[in-house]
């Protein structure tokens, strides 16, 4: 362990503290994928309800569900992925353990995340915000695949969504915060 490891100890919630929920790590891993199968159990019923007009829903509506579905599902595609490297090969990574039971949070959240950053970049492109064209806007599939790709992708999205937002929002120079300051 180097020493800026050790001397970062004590400056935060570490290990079972910051998850106070379990015991032990092979307590969480069963939680967490018992969680994982019941997110996309949920979500595939989900699916079934909206594509067989269960509930009546109107195109349009339809449209934006398979928009936030597919969001969904690629950041539970993502998280999945995480919890097969981290517990299925069984090899520790970077720093010398095979679960991180601190990261538990951001494995829970990571689907929702992602469907909220899918859907709202997708409604950026339909838009007409970005110069991304569309073979077919008004498709449920053009909705859910691209939303899932967007979900799966959401930290990329996140900052290039960052980047454009920089570009396109007034930045504020050194003098005109100083005068400003003296104005007030």
């Amino acid at each position: 362990m180097s020493n800026s490891v050790a001397d970062s100890k004590g400056k935060g919630i570490e290990g079972r503290d910051c998850v106070p929920y379990f015991d032990t790590d092979k307590g969480q891993i069963i939680f967490e994928f018992l969680y994982l199968v019941v997110l996309l159990i949920g979500c595939m019923g989900l699916l079934l309800l909206i594509q067989f007009d269960v509930w009546h829903v109107s195109y349009n509506n339809k449209m934006f569900l398979f928009a936030l579905v597919g969001g969904f599902l690629g950041g539970w595609v993502y998280d999945a992925k995480w919890f097969y490297r981290v517990t299925a090969r069984g090899k520790s990574d970077q720093y010398k353990y095979l679960w991180q039971c601190h990261k538990f949070y951001w494995r829970v959240l990571t689907p929702f995340l992602s469907s909220i950053v899918a859907f709202v970049t997708y409604l950026l492109v339909a838009s007409g915000m970005f110069p991304v064209v569309m073979k077919n806007p008004a498709a449920a599939s053009t909705a859910f695949s691209m939303c899932f790709i967007f979900g799966y992708f959401s930290d990329l999205v996140l900052s290039r969504l960052a980047a454009w937002a920089e570009d396109i929002l007034p930045k504020a120079k050194k003098n005109d915060v100083e005068q400003k300051e003296n104005n007030e």
